[in-house]
């Protein structure tokens, strides 16, 4: 009866230490998560402020940014207004490499909300974001190993006559 009861311990011990690994880890996951939000939303800011800085300046004035997206930012575009599309347009129109045109800045951050910055000129740009892999056990394994995704966007920013030209360099 004692070893019955001995195993019983040993059993609930491994039990117990499994869940409190479990919860570690889903909370060490969505603190990465949050700091690639922020590092995203960061990139953002910076690229609001070159382009601002190009508005002023002269045409054919050149700059380059790096816009890091997290798996979390749905969208990052352009337009007249502060307008939301949802995730299934944002993906249609990243994967088909539309234009978006406008003077305000939006960034789109899944389940959350809609950041839209309004812009010194006008600006065209393609519309951007993190398109996930197809979900297989692969990309979920990869996702266990290497933790929270991240894109980096090289953009090209010239000043024209009348806007703010934003292009994709490199894809």
């Amino acid at each position: 009866m004692r070893a019955v009861s001995e195993w019983f311990w040993v059993i609930a011990g491994i039990f117990a230490g499994l869940i409190i690994f479990s919860i570690a880890i889903f909370k060490v996951s969505q603190m990465n998560l949050s700091i690639a939000e922020q590092k995203s939303l960061e990139s953002f800011e910076e690229l609001k402020n070159k382009i601002n800085n190009l508005c002023w300046s002269f045409s054919y004035n050149k700059r380059e940014h790096i816009l890091l997206l997290s798996e979390n930012i749905e969208g990052v575009y352009v337009f007249e207004s502060k307008k939301e599309f949802s995730s299934e347009e944002l993906k249609s129109l990243i994967l088909n490499k539309e234009i978006s045109k406008g003077d305000f800045l939006c960034i789109k951050i899944k389940g959350k909300r809609l950041k839209c910055e309004r812009l010194e000129c006008n600006s065209s740009m393609p519309f951007l974001g993190y398109i996930s892999e197809s979900p297989s056990l692969s990309a979920l394994i990869n996702k266990v190993i290497k933790g929270v995704s991240v894109s980096e966007n090289r953009l090209l920013l010239e000043r024209e006559e009348e806007r703010v030209n934003i292009t994709l360099i490199g894809k």
